[in-house]
């Protein structure tokens, strides 16, 4: 892994993740009680994860139908779940910095575009954010760790991989950099995050969102 500061100014545009980075989105409504509520939905005996993102997976593979229902109550929630909680720590003046040093900032995230643009507007956050690439189907495979959300988030700028570096702190999210040809950066907040997104060879690694504040 390289330094984060020369990482940053090699490039011009960051892809930034939602759920962690810019807010905590099940910290009211957990996300244990979003997956048993979608799980009513398809066969709740069968699904054994807390993660509402396995549901709709799951759903996927009983056919569009279900998915396309699991989805539309799962942005549903996301939305009801966006409205109860609050930016992370330091991410306002991050995305300030970044503007000022001349980046453009993307949000790329698993979670509804619905969602991430009402957060954003709600805290007077899309000043900052050049574009939102987040989930518009319900299509698992349009998700991360898949590379498809960076792939269009790189189109809509009409940009080059090489040109962009993605900050998230999730295996998903470096393993899409990877796959899209995109730089990644690490946020691991805990020592058990720290060890397990460092297996996965991430250009640089960060602890604190706020340690990007001073790249540039």
């Amino acid at each position: 892994m390289g330094g984060m500061r020369e990482l940053l100014q090699e490039k011009d545009h960051v892809f930034l993740d939602f759920d962690g980075p810019v807010c905590d989105v099940f910290a009211r409504l957990p996300a244990s009680e979003v997956a048993d509520r979608l799980k009513r939905l398809v066969e709740p005996e069968v699904i054994a994860s807390a993660d509402p993102f396995d549901v709709l997976r799951f759903a996927a593979s009983c056919g569009p139908n279900a998915a396309n229902v699991v989805e539309r109550q799962l942005s549903r929630f996301e939305g009801e779940a966006v409205a109860q909680v609050s930016p992370s720590p330091g991410v306002a003046d991050v995305l300030r910095d970044w503007r000022a040093q001349g980046f453009t900032v993307t949000i790329v995230s698993n979670n509804s575009v619905d969602a991430v643009r009402a957060f954003l507007g709600l805290h007077d956050l899309s000043e900052f954010v050049r574009g939102i690439s987040a989930r518009t189907t319900s299509d698992p495979a349009r998700l991360k760790p898949e590379p498809a959300l960076l792939d269009a988030a790189v189109k809509a700028l009409a940009t080059s991989p090489g040109q962009c570096v993605m900050v998230g702190d999730s295996a998903a999210d470096i393993l899409a950099a990877r796959a899209a040809g995109v730089a990644s950066i690490a946020l691991a907040t805990t020592p058990a995050k720290r060890r397990a997104l460092a297996a996965l060879d991430p250009d640089a690694l960060v602890t604190d969102l706020t340690d990007l504040r001073f790249a540039g």
